[in-house]
């Protein structure tokens, strides 16, 4: 944007000098072409004066043509004359000290056409004016107005020219006085148009860096949009999946609970305990798939009704004791409010806490402790799972599918737990995440609640 606004002030600024030179060099020819038009007004005035007096002579005539010049430069404060022929050679002058010097052709051309030219010397040497002994000579360079003025007869060819040296200290004068009006035109004009330029174009990039802003936040939804779409057809077509596998499971492992529960008693005899941690873990399968089994079935039978805050804690600790026990991990539950969820709802965040909650203590050192907080009141439940392992590996992108670092890990339960949430209408975050463990934050609103922000969104 500074590299701009100085391009632009920089253009601006030889546009507005580009115009006042121009403006200034038009307006100096004017006011020294003023002094030519009223000499040549004057020869023209002076010579039908004499014809009609019966006076003139030829007009081609030096003499004739010396004797007008004379009369009009009475008029004016004029330092010398010079008599040229009509190709610019020079015929005499007056006084006489006034050097001999032929016509600048430069003048030659507008002259033939019968138009008067001046030129204006800011400073001449006397040398250049006078003869050494002339009694105006000097030394000093002098400002000097050069007329030059075309003599003919009133529609007649050009018979000769005339050429008036005048004093220039009131043209001078009158030049640095435009100077100064010009320079303070040009400073306002610059000032008011570097304004003007300066405020819209920021303007205009404020608009710009605006629509960029818009774009990337468009762009950076769009980019979240695609994840979680990715993410809710993986995990749609996981749950499908494990449906099935659920269903087709449950038989089975009941059947192979039953084996490894009579072989453990067997076991038990002859002082061998690997067929007791074979019966807890299937143990703990069957209570997981009974567990989702029961949400399949109720949200299938359409059966509802209200699960207390104390009711969704004694689920949690029956389903988590275990685990924490068997890794040796203090399991905290902290309860605040007497709110009620529907059994729906319950059932969903069960099974979201328990996933939590369950990598909460996998994570945790033996010794230390994993908190459970439910904390509800008839219009928000909040619930949160704090671990105090070495927290969330800076690698990995929260509830996105990924490789897990656990022994076993599948790297999608927190994945799942995110539809869940989703699906449910709540918000699930990673509130804190540091070396001393990590927090993760389950909110839902009421149902009513819900749809009332629904209504009011729509």
């Amino acid at each position: 944007m500074l590299l701009a606004l100085s391009l632009v002030f920089a253009v601006l600024a030889a546009v507005v000098l580009a115009a006042t030179l121009k403006a200034g060099q038009s307006i100096r020819r004017q006011i020294a072409g003023r002094d030519g038009e009223v000499l040549y007004a004057m020869a023209l005035m002076y010579y039908a004066q004499d014809v009609a007096d019966g006076l003139a002579g030829p007009i081609t005539d030096p003499g004739n043509q010396l004797s007008i010049v004379l009369r009009s430069s009475e008029l004016r404060g004029v330092l010398g004359v010079r008599l040229f022929q009509t190709n610019g050679v020079f015929v005499e002058s007056f006084p006489p000290y006034v050097t001999e010097r032929d016509l600048d052709p430069a003048h030659l051309q507008r002259l033939q056409q019968l138009r008067p030219s001046s030129q204006f010397h800011a400073a001449l040497a006397g040398s250049d004016l006078f003869y050494p002994d002339g009694p105006e000579n000097g030394n000093d360079a002098m400002p000097v107005l050069e007329v030059n003025v075309p003599l003919h007869t009133p529609g007649g060819p050009l018979a000769g020219i005339a050429q008036f040296l005048l004093e220039g200290q009131s043209i001078a004068a009158e030049y640095a006085r435009l100077n100064r009006h010009l320079a303070a035109q040009a400073f306002v004009g610059f000032g008011a148009g570097a304004l003007i330029v300066g405020t819209t174009l920021l303007w205009a990039f404020g608009r710009v860096r605006k629509f960029h802003r818009l774009v990337a936040e468009r762009n950076e939804d769009l980019l979240r949009a695609n994840r979680e779409l990715a993410l809710a057809a993986k995990t749609s077509a996981l749950g499908a999946v494990a449906a099935h596998l659920i269903h087709g499971l449950k038989n089975p492992l009941a059947g192979l609970h039953q084996y490894v529960a009579s072989r453990a008693q067997d076991s038990t005899l002859n002082g061998e305990c690997d067929w007791a941690q074979a019966v807890a873990s299937t143990r703990r399968m069957q209570s997981l798939i009974n567990q989702v089994v029961n949400v399949l079935r109720e949200e299938q039978t359409g059966a509802a009704y209200d699960v207390t805050l104390e009711e969704l804690r004694q689920a949690l600790l029956r389903r988590l004791q275990p685990l924490a026990l068997e890794r040796n991990v203090e399991l905290a539950t902290v309860l605040e409010g007497e709110a009620k969820l529907p059994n729906r709802d319950a059932n969903l965040v069960s099974l979201i806490l328990v996933n939590l909650a369950e990598n909460a203590i996998q994570a945790t050192p033996p010794g230390r402790r994993v908190t459970l907080r439910l904390k509800g009141d008839p219009v928000d439940w909040t619930f949160e799972v704090q671990d105090q392992g070495p927290g969330f590996p800076p690698n990995l992108t929260v509830f996105m599918p990924c490789h897990s670092p656990k022994e076993g890990g599948t790297g999608i339960g927190l994945a799942l737990a995110k539809q869940l949430a989703n699906h449910l209408g709540a918000e699930l975050v990673l509130s804190s995440n540091s070396a001393e463990g990590c927090v993760f934050t389950l909110r839902l609103r009421a149902q009513v609640a819900r749809m009332e922000a629904m209504a009011a969104a729509g």
